[in-house]
């Protein structure tokens, strides 16, 4: 008796020494595939599906890549990510550069490509369904499916 209350005490030391980290974002989780952005001042529309844009959520990170075009211009970032309500905050912005190592992103020209203005982005979540999601900043809407 004496042994198995000190594998279960030992058991519980080492659980409770662990850092389990959960994500608890809802319908945010998941892989976003941008589909349609509309150009709020000119009212333009493009069909962004052949592009392969994906955005990957999980707990506080959004990783934006381009699966079909991957050239050092377009590199993917992992940005912080907040979510309260309808608004949904892009932040923190680092490049992933595997070959090399993961830098600070200083220049809006490495994340204007994925249709960000700004390092430090602010969306108004307009749609957030199981499958669906629309979100609009200052120049965009942005269309997403979920896979």
């Amino acid at each position: 008796m004496r042994h198995i209350l000190y594998l279960f005490g030992s058991a519980m030391l080492l659980l409770a020494g662990c850092d389990i980290h959960t994500s608890d974002n809802g319908k945010l989780d998941g892989f976003w595939q941008l589909t349609q952005t509309d150009t709020l001042g000119n009212g333009r529309t493009e069909d962004m599906r052949n592009r392969q844009i994906f955005w990957s959520v999980q707990a506080d990170i959004v990783r934006v890549a381009d699966l079909k075009e991957v050239h050092a211009e377009h590199v993917p970032v992992f940005f912080h990510f907040e979510h309260k309500g309808d608004q949904l905050r892009l932040f923190d912005p680092v490049a992933d550069k595997r070959e090399l190592s993961d830098s600070i992103v200083n220049s809006v020209e490495t994340v204007s490509y994925y249709g960000l203005g700004h390092l430090d982005e602010t969306f108004r979540v307009l749609l957030l369904e199981e499958t669906k999601m629309t979100l609009e900043n200052e120049r965009l809407r942005m269309y997403f499916r979920k896979f």
